[in-house]
């Protein structure tokens, strides 16, 4: 409960680069707040393909989603995966690229929870907020920073009261390591038909 969570974007069964550079940053924010690192993935036929590309960068706990239907990628399926799934794990951050798919997926799973998202991020901190107006000091809040009015200006964004705190993150500004420290490396292969609304078959 309360980890974060980052979900891995796929093509065919190979893991993109943009979500292991955000398993390294998300690596980091998780140690930073001493929680877990969780990572989902969903796709056709992935099953004991992705894991070895995913767990290396500290992850702690691995959701691999494995059924016809989810590859290629399409809306409804991936976002009933992630919000079912969020609201039963309440991750305080969740984080994916911000490519076509997560342009498409992150708005959607944050409607869904009502949580917020900040789009196109470029860094991601960890520190401290005070809302002076109602008299709120907050610790451990997302810094989701990112370019605004064309570029001429950084913004920090924070999402105090809502989670999961919900960012997508521009290609190529973080870099991406294996994680030299310990994870639990746990995978776990959940049932795709209690998570999707349609009628999905499963693979394996």
């Amino acid at each position: 409960m309360n980890n974060v969570f980052v979900y891995c974007e796929i093509e065919q069964t190979t893991v993109q680069e943009v979500s292991q550079e955000l398993l390294t940053k998300g690596r980091k924010l998780a140690n930073q707040l001493g929680v877990e690192l969780h990572a989902i993935v969903a796709g056709t036929g992935i099953k004991g393909k992705v894991e070895d590309q995913i767990l290396p960068y500290g992850v702690d706990k691995l959701f691999v989603f494995d059924g016809e239907g989810l590859f290629p990628y399409t809306s409804a399926p991936h976002t009933d995966i992630l919000v079912n799934l969020f609201n039963e794990e309440k991750p305080q951050i969740a984080l994916m690229g911000a490519t076509v798919i997560g342009r498409d997926l992150g708005p959607r799973v944050s409607s869904s929870l009502t949580s917020g998202l900040t789009a196109d991020c470029t860094q991601l901190e960890i520190g401290e907020y005070d809302d002076k107006k109602a008299g709120k000091h907050y610790d451990n809040i997302l810094y989701q920073i990112r370019p605004a009015f064309g570029g001429n200006i950084v913004a920090t964004i924070v999402n105090p009261d809502h989670r999961p705190q919900m960012a997508t993150v521009r290609s190529g500004v973080m870099q991406k390591a294996l994680y030299e420290g310990e994870a639990r490396k746990e995978v776990v292969y959940p049932e795709v038909s209690k998570y999707v609304s349609q009628n999905l078959t499963l693979l394996r």
